[in-house]
């Protein structure tokens, strides 16, 4: 019982520190225009309702090197619609570092899994019917 008393009061003096360091930090002048930095917070921009939805959704976000990487692509796959005549979306967003070192998007595509009709195994371009 002792040890764990020790571990909360530990683990609320470090908050406390947390919190004295927000407010010294809150002070510091912030930038008029925040820019997303990564290609994933940039659809999470784009698409604020992944946020909150309720379908199954899938986010993976994969670059072309583990260092140095000069290009990205961010998938998203909503699963579980409430529109009967769509399995899944799937968005695939495509970015590139310009020379400015910021992630630029460059494509967008969307997808369907449709499901009736003659396609219901894979994604298309076309609109569900």
């Amino acid at each position: 019982m002792l040890k764990k008393m020790m571990i909360f009061m530990t683990g609320t003096a470090l908050l406390a520190g947390c919190a004295t360091t927000q407010k010294v930090m809150s002070t510091l002048e912030t930038p008029i225009e925040t820019v997303a930095n990564t290609p994933l917070e940039q659809v999470l921009e784009l698409q604020p309702e992944l946020k909150s939805e309720l379908t199954n959704t899938e986010i993976r976000q994969v670059f072309n090197a583990v260092e140095s990487p000069n290009v990205a692509q961010v998938m998203v796959l909503q699963a579980g619609l409430l529109d009967d005549s769509v399995n899944a979306i799937r968005t695939t967003y495509r970015f590139k570092l310009n020379q400015n070192e910021l992630w630029q998007q460059i494509d967008k595509v969307t997808e369907y899994k449709c499901a009736r009709g003659e396609n219901t195994k894979s994604f298309q371009k076309k609109l569900c019917r």
